[in-house]
C-alpha cells in the first residue's frame, strides 16, 4: 500500500503544480489582453487628438484629449511593469527594450538600468525594504527578490 500512497501523493503534487502554472499563464494572458486593449484605446485617442488639432478645435478639448492620452500611457506603463515582473525582465527606461532582470545596462542603447524595484507578482504592488510579504495582498515575495 505504501507504493500506492506514494503514487497518490506524487499525482496530487503534480496536479497542484500544473494548476498553479495554468493559473499563472491565465494571469499572463489577462495582462496581455489588458495591454492590447489599452494600446488600442491609445491609438483611438491619438487619432482623435490629431483630428481635433487638424480641425482647430478649442484648446480645452485638445487639453482634455492630451490628459486622457497621458492617463492611458500611465496605465500602459503600469501593466508593462507588471508583465516585466512576471516575466522576470526589466524594461529599458530609454528605448523600451526588454532586458533580463539582472541587467545593469541596456544591450541596445547602453543606458544604465536604475536599481530595480521589486514588484509583487500577484498584485503589482512595489515591495519596499527587506519585506518578505506584500503589504497589499499578503503574498510571500522573499523568493521573488534579488540582491542587486
Amino acid at each position: 500500500m505504501a507504493i500506492f500512497d506514494d503514487v497518490v501523493v506524487n499525482a496530487k503534487s503534480a496536479a497542484q503544480a500544473v494548476t498553479k502554472k495554468a493559473g499563472e499563464l491565465y494571469d499572463l494572458s489577462k495582462l496581455r489582453i489588458t495591454l492590447s486593449g489599452l494600446r488600442s484605446d491609445m491609438n483611438k485617442q491619438l487619432l482623435a487628438l490629431g483630428e481635433a488639432v487638424y480641425n482647430n478645435e478649442p484648446e480645452e478639448e485638445v487639453a482634455e484629449l492630451r490628459a486622457s492620452i497621458d492617463e492611458t500611457k500611465a496605465s500602459i506603463d503600469e501593466v508593462e511593469k507588471i508583465l516585466a515582473s512576471v516575466r522576470n525582465t526589466v524594461v529599458c527606461p530609454k528605448c523600451g527594450e526588454k532586458l533580463q532582470k539582472n541587467a545593469q545596462y541596456c544591450f541596445m542603447c547602453g543606458t544604465p538600468i536604475p536599481d530595480k524595484k521589486v514588484v509583487c507578482p500577484d498584485c503589482g504592488e512595489e515591495i519596499t525594504g527587506s519585506g518578505k510579504f506584500c503589504s497589499n495582498c499578503g503574498k510571500a515575495v522573499a523568493d521573488e527578490k534579488t540582491d542587486d
